[in-house]
């Protein structure tokens, strides 16, 4: 365990601060050296996305990061990002909130044959403070499923903010409704004679 305090020089000779240097990768091969996961008995072929996710999310929450490492697809996106183990460690913390920041809230789930889709947004009491908000891509492997590639945007706090998979140029339904409806569209009235179907003789 290091002894440098955070505005100390790092031990690594680069001449930065520690706190800008090798603190993270510190704290979390500190961590990592602490934990033995054996994925397999925390996710299985047959489990299901919500279930990864409560698996997911919990890992994140008790800065489990030898368990999330697992828990992505080997040789993934996310993985050629890293030139080494040291690298990955302290992008996983800053990019999934391992081990600084506040939990993930899922808000949607994708699902096709291949793949699913997690978007969830960073948990902020701060009403005027930016959205930051994630797209967790998941693989169906032989093993269960396992995250290919995590995505990141921040948009700026705004009563036109719609969170929706459109925010990652995958087009939904669903937001393309509730912009009609911000631009005064309104759904006809089911009930109504003069918006029913009748059909021809």
């Amino acid at each position: 365990m290091s002894t440098l305090q955070r505005n100390d020089l790092c031990h690594c000779g680069s001449g930065k601060k520690y706190k800008n240097c090798c603190m993270n990768k510190d704290k979390a091969q500190e961590v990592l050296a602490q934990q033995k996961y054996d994925v397999r008995r925390e996710i299985r072929p047959n489990t299901t996305p919500y279930m990864f996710w409560k698996t997911w999310s919990a890992a994140c929450r008790k800065q489990a990061v030898s368990l999330v490492r697992d828990l992505l697809v080997s040789g993934s996106e996310i993985c050629e990002r890293f030139n080494n183990s040291d690298q990955e460690f302290v992008t996983l913390s800053r990019e999934l909130g391992l081990p600084y920041e506040p939990a993930w809230t899922l808000d949607k789930i994708k699902l096709s044959e291949t793949s699913c889709m997690f978007l969830c947004h960073l948990d902020n009491e701060d009403k005027n403070a930016d959205n930051v908000v994630s797209l967790v891509t998941l693989k169906r492997t032989e093993l269960g499923l396992r995250v290919d590639n995590i995505q990141k945007v921040i948009k700026p706090a705004s009563p036109d903010f719609i969170l929706s998979f459109d925010l990652f140029g995958i087009k939904s339904a669903e937001h393309d409704y509730l912009v009609k409806c911000r631009t005064g569209w309104e759904r006809p009235d089911l009930t109504d004679e003069s918006s029913r179907f009748v059909a021809e003789d």
